[in-house]
């Protein structure tokens, strides 16, 4: 199954990539790196794995994390989800998105929606 991107407050679809994939950014505040992935189970995405190469202004790790290579790694507690949505903001970098296509760069300026498709 792929992952598709939209606009939020709209059903076109504006790029769709095959599951599994590597969703990274760079933090608007603390400005290190942070990487998800996500595969796809049933029709809800699910966050295999998050690394980050910091902590702070919201971002923490849980106990189990295991810093390697200059990155935090863990596996969030979160349940599969239906969709997440990318805030995509114009004041920061925008999203980079990789899968075994390459990778894609996601500008900034409109919230976007990821979602299995």
């Amino acid at each position: 199954m792929d992952i598709c991107f939209a606009l939020a407050l709209s059903s076109a679809v504006l790029l769709r990539v095959p599951a599994p994939l590597t969703l990274s950014w760079q933090h608007s505040v603390e400005h290190f790196r942070i990487e998800e992935d996500y595969g796809v189970r049933g029709d809800a995405l699910v966050l295999a794995e998050v690394r980050t190469q910091g902590v702070g202004a919201g971002i923490d790790v849980p106990r189990d994390a295991r810093f390697e290579g200059g990155w935090w790694r863990f596996t969030p507690a979160v349940p599969a989800l239906p969709h997440v949505q990318l805030a995509n903001s114009t004041y920061v970098t925008g999203y980079t998105l990789c899968s075994v296509q390459g990778c894609e760069y996601l500008a900034g300026g409109q919230v976007l929606v990821m979602r299995p498709c």
